[in-house]
């Protein structure tokens, strides 16, 4: 797996309250242990993104090398994995994505990853990222 730079325009959702409209609720279909829901609007289908925190900077291989990063969104419905630029916040836009093959790929990925993840948010980290 090699996440390719990205094209996308990262977004954060209008705040919501009391629930998540319809057209932009994400799609989950496994259960995780350390995925939550994030403020990040998935650009390629506008359904919000889930997320997880490393407690440790976790490596991803890139078209630009191995780049280590806090956190990384996915989306259930593309079957999208996506990170920022190591010190950058996803909506900087210059960061990584990987799109799965297959169902069955997007699931095995969000698993493994899962283990490494946490729910705990991180300090220290340049930005504590939505």
């Amino acid at each position: 797996m090699v996440f390719k730079k990205t094209t996308f325009k990262y977004e954060i959702a209008v705040p919501f309250f009391g629930f998540i409209p319809d057209e932009i609720m994400p799609v989950w279909n496994f259960y995780t242990q350390n995925f939550y829901l994030s403020s990040y609007i998935c650009p390629e289908c506008g359904k919000l993104m889930m997320k997880t925190v490393f407690p440790n900077d976790y490596p991803f291989e890139t078209n630009d090398g191995i780049k280590k990063v806090p956190r990384i969104f996915t989306c259930g419905d593309c079957k999208t994995l996506h990170i920022p630029a190591p010190g950058y916040k996803l909506s900087s836009n210059n960061g990584y994505y990987y799109k799965a093959k297959s169902d069955e790929e997007f699931e095995k990925i969000i698993k493994k990853i899962d283990k490494n993840g946490s729910l705990i948010g991180r300090q220290n980290t340049l930005y504590n990222e939505n």
